[in-house]
């Protein structure tokens, strides 16, 4: 087994940590939760909707959500599709310059995830505006979201080194006289 080949599997493995976190976060519901001055149960927002855990358990989906949904789905798509080019680069191809192309790939989907959650908290807190907020928490998916951008973070770091490195090896063998 190459050097590469064993770059390859250990980034398919953190990659697979980031997917596996990332599918989990979207799919769950407890993004934030808040307490008001005025409601004794906490308001609690999904990515896609508002929930009011009191006795109605009512759901109310608002259309401000649209452009941190986007921003979320097609961050995390673009991060997937950057794990699979950076091993896939990683483990097949022996030219220059196409190694970088994951790092950059993954870097996009990171700062499209980044921007969602500035868009969603904004968007949360405007909704809110009338009403006295006393305490603001992060849900576990929200938090488990944050997990996959810094595991993405530390993808990004390893897929460079692991084309900077791949570089410097295929330069090694080229004869240049």
């Amino acid at each position: 087994m190459y050097y590469y080949h064993k770059f390859a599997i250990i980034g398919f493995i953190i990659g697979l940590f980031a997917i596996i976190l990332g599918i989990i976060a979207l799919t769950t519901s407890n993004w934030i939760s808040i307490n008001h001055n005025q409601l004794s149960e906490p308001i609690i927002y999904d990515l896609f909707q508002q929930c009011d855990r009191n006795e109605t358990n009512k759901c109310t989906d608002f259309e401000s959500f649209r452009i941190p949904q986007y921003f979320e789905i097609i961050g995390y798509i673009i991060l997937v599709i950057g794990v699979f080019v950076g091993v896939l680069c990683t483990e097949f191809v022996n030219k220059r310059n196409i190694h970088i192309i994951s790092p950059i790939i993954l870097i996009i989907g990171i700062i499209m995830i980044f921007l969602g959650f500035i868009f969603y908290i904004k968007y949360v807190i405007e909704i809110n505006s009338t009403l006295t907020i006393t305490k603001l928490d992060l849900g576990y998916s929200m938090i488990l979201m944050i997990s996959t951008c810094i595991i993405g973070c530390i993808l990004t770091a390893y897929f460079s080194f692991t084309a900077g490195y791949t570089h410097r090896h295929i330069l090694a063998t080229v004869n240049i006289y």
